[in-house]
């Protein structure tokens, strides 16, 4: 006789099958692309390898389409949309190079120069800096602003590791987006208006979270610098080697830039597997054992 008095097990879960995106073919520059039903136009575009221009999207983060740099014309739309907000469905028709695309993207670059400083040379961003590369492929104009430019703080030591420069700040808000987000330490945010608007620390709240120098790898321009890096090595002569922080057990995947022999920092590699795009503040500065304790 079974022992009815034996307490029963419950059943053992089964695992829910998770059933597949439905897939849908559109067409980008003349060209078929089938990707899942709800990616965004950006991406579908980068599947067949054509770089749709653009500085607040990141895969990453949430999309606020703020910058207006992806602009492209789509047949459902009697105006241009932006490609990182705009998803993909059945048999959509979409051009990124047509005259209308590159007016668009023009004009975004002509407003987010009126009170950027034009002085690359002298920019620790120089030679990797989006705003840069795409002034000479979308619009290479001199400045038709007649009036002086408005004046913000340069030198802003937000936290450790982090300085400021508000004037060459384009408002993306990546940094402000990945704090909250990402890190889970909404310590950054946008304060004022208009043309005064502009990214700031919260009254006596540093910048001190342990994954703030996420913010300057985020930035794409000269606006997010590392205070440890900055103005010690241009970026364009540094050697890129892929490398393994030593910084802990975990072992994020690195790049490790160097020059004649020296390094001058590290910064995240992306490995889906152990760190995605990210990395410590901790493990960031590990390299200097690399040049100062030998």
């Amino acid at each position: 006789m079974p022992d009815d008095t034996k307490p029963r097990q419950p059943p053992e879960p089964q695992p829910r099958s998770v059933p597949p995106r439905p897939r849908v073919k559109l067409t980008i520059d003349d060209r078929e692309v089938e990707v899942d039903a709800g990616t965004n136009l950006l991406e579908a575009a980068r599947a067949i390898g054509v770089q749709i221009p653009h500085y607040c999207y990141h895969p990453r983060l949430s999309i606020t389409a703020s910058c207006r740099m992806c602009l492209v014309e789509a047949s459902n739309s009697p105006k241009p949309v932006p490609a990182c907000q705009m998803p993909a469905t059945e048999c959509l028709v979409v051009q990124t190079r047509s005259a209308i695309v590159k007016e668009a993207q023009r004009a975004t670059l002509e407003f987010l120069l009126l009170n950027h400083p034009v002085d690359c040379a002298v920019c620790d961003q120089a030679g990797e800096c989006k705003l840069q590369d795409y002034y000479q492929e979308h619009d290479a104009q001199p400045s038709r602003l007649a009036g002086p430019k408005i004046q913000k703080e340069k030198r802003r030591v937000l936290g450790p590791l982090v300085t400021l420069d508000q004037e060459r700040c384009i408002l993306c808000t990546r940094c402000v987006r990945f704090m909250r987000e990402v890190a889970g330490e909404p310590q950054l945010g946008v304060f004022g208006r208009g043309s005064h608007e502009a990214i700031d620390t919260f009254p006596d709240k540093p910048l001190d979270s342990n994954y703030a120098g996420n913010t300057v790898d985020l930035c794409p321009v000269g606006a997010l610098t590392n205070s440890d890096f900055r103005f010690t090595a241009r970026a364009f002569f540094l050697t890129a080697t892929p490398s393994v922080c030593t910084g802990c057990a975990r072992g994020c995947s690195v790049w490790l830039d160097h020059f004649n022999g020296e390094t001058y920092r590290y910064r995240p590699r992306e490995n889906v597997a152990v760190n995605g795009p990210w990395m410590c503040d901790v493990g960031r500065l590990s390299y200097k054992p690399l040049v100062h304790d030998r």
